[in-house]
């Protein structure tokens, strides 16, 4: 069997690509060698936003974009994205005078035409601290406030990779490409090996495009492919900069807003988004070698403090609270030669024959990612692209929030490609962010995935002790940099 599209990588960037192809009629297949979402696309700052602060890089066809596209995937997932007014303060010397927030929340606001949301407003002092009393008042002259989204962002690429499958694509995880080389048939398609990383099986499918989304490593497979396909051909040059930015997860700091901060010692912007009741802090920006090395991916001591210190500046609370957990993930951002806290948020589409790289962009504009992609693809299976139609018709809504653990378990498995208890635990289920740390359902999660999926007492025991680890390593971490004072 020769199938149009063989998708590597279960980010949400891969996940919008196979779930618009099949939605093209196309016979497509995704293979994400660990779980969906589980490298950056659940490491976000879980917001569909155009990127307020991109205005001061001139960035604004991409702001228009990503705004345009923040209230199409907002009506595609009701149940996973809400609308949050964000405040931003004012302080005596800072870095941003008062006009000139006013003018970009203005621009912010025009750019968005006729999606926008509710517009900004500007507040003084009294009123600022009056809808969020928790402020540092020391300095603060007052506020602008404009409204964006937040999003769920693991849960919705699961409901992006649930629109794909049902719609024809199938989707696999913990399957990795072991080989690849020209097919003998049809002309110009490529022969694949998977390897299935539990069952430890293989299988060999043949594809007519190829399309690495594998986000931070698209430079490492575009590299490997390359080479297995055209060997003695110098390596191609790396297009991207990768950048980890960390998180810190606390109990709610606000009333309900999002705040945009910037940090006193660097200048550089993050945010306080209100999230399951949480408030989530990020993000850092430190560059990565291409691909990450393994040791890259993990948050460092310095960035949490870094980032405690600067919240609690402007939100004394933050300072006598323990962060309940701390997340990070690699952004795959284009080489542009700049400064890595100034570089791009664009994309493009790379193409060598029948396989097609896709590198850079951000989270919100997914589905213009895709676009381009088949738009690539449908000329390389000499196809119409002006043909290529999307869709803003709902994805599949998830489980129900007070759902219990024994049927959130069977629901992840039977609907939402989960494999282990981590799957559900961190990426199905906002369980991550209890005060238990999802410890006091994981039994009951264990035992309906062990049911479904036939572990043996064995594996179910593994898994446990594997999420116990987990909560343990992340406790000590957040210990060990000193976050509460």
């Amino acid at each position: 069997m020769t199938l149009d599209l063989v998708v590597l990588g279960g980010g949400i960037t891969g996940l919008g690509i196979a779930r618009l192809a099949a939605r093209q009629g196309w016979s497509v297949a995704l293979f994400e060698r660990d779980d969906l979402a589980s490298g950056a696309s659940s490491a976000s700052s879980h917001m569909l936003h155009g990127g307020v602060r991109y205005l001061e890089h001139g960035q604004f066809a991409l702001v228009r974009e990503a705004l345009s596209e923040r209230t199409a995937v907002a009506r595609m997932a009701p149940a996973l994205a809400r609308p949050v007014r964000f405040l931003v303060p004012l302080l005596r010397g800072g870095r941003v005078p008062g006009w000139k927030l006013r003018a970009g929340l203005t621009l912010y606001d025009v750019l968005a035409g006729r999606e926008r949301l509710s517009g900004h407003t500007m507040a003084r002092a009294p009123e600022a601290l009056a809808l969020e009393p928790g402020l540092a008042s020391d300095g603060l002259t007052g506020a602008g406030l404009y409204s964006d989204m937040v999003m769920d962002d693991a849960r919705l690429a699961i409901a992006v990779a649930r629109d794909a499958h049902a719609h024809g694509a199938t989707i696999r995880t913990r399957c990795e490409l072991q080989a690849v080389r020209p097919a003998s048939e049809p002309r110009g398609a490529l022969e694949l090996t998977v390897r299935d990383r539990e069952a430890r099986a293989e299988e060999r499918l043949t594809a007519r495009v190829v399309v690495n989304a594998t986000g931070a490593w698209s430079d490492r497979t575009r590299r490997d492919l390359l080479r297995s396909l055209w060997p003695g051909r110098p390596d191609p040059p790396p297009r991207l900069r990768p950048s980890r930015g960390i998180h810190l997860v606390y109990p709610a700091l606000t009333r309900g807003h999002g705040v945009l901060l910037t940090a006193a010692s660097d200048g550089r912007a993050f945010f306080v988004v209100p999230f399951a009741g949480r408030s989530l802090v990020g993000t850092t920006e430190v560059a990565t070698q291409s691909p990450p090395a393994d040791a890259e991916w993990a948050p460092t001591i310095e960035e949490i403090r870094y980032l405690a210190a600067e919240v609690a500046r402007v939100l004394p609370a933050a300072a006598h609270v323990a962060p309940l957990a701390v997340c990070a993930g690699v952004r795959p951002l284009l080489d542009a030669g700049a400064d890595v806290g100034r570089a791009s948020r664009e994309h493009r589409v790379i193409e060598d024959g029948a396989l097609l790289t896709i590198a850079g962009g951000k989270y919100t504009t997914f589905r213009v990612m895709a676009r381009d992609v088949i738009a690539a693809a449908a000329r390389q299976l000499e196809r119409d692209p002006a043909r290529v139609a999307d869709s803003v018709a709902p994805l599949p809504p998830p489980v129900a929030a007070d759902v219990d653990a024994n049927a959130l378990g069977a629901h992840a498995v039977e609907h939402e490609f989960a494999r282990t208890l981590a799957d559900v635990l961190r990426r199905r289920s906002t369980h991550w962010l209890d005060d238990h740390h999802g410890l006091a359902v994981a039994p009951a999660i264990a035992g309906a995935l062990a049911r479904r999926l036939g572990w043996s007492p064995e594996r179910e025991r593994d898994e446990l002790d594997q999420w116990r680890l987990h909560v343990r390593d992340e406790q000590a971490l957040l210990a060990r940099a000193l976050v509460v004072h």
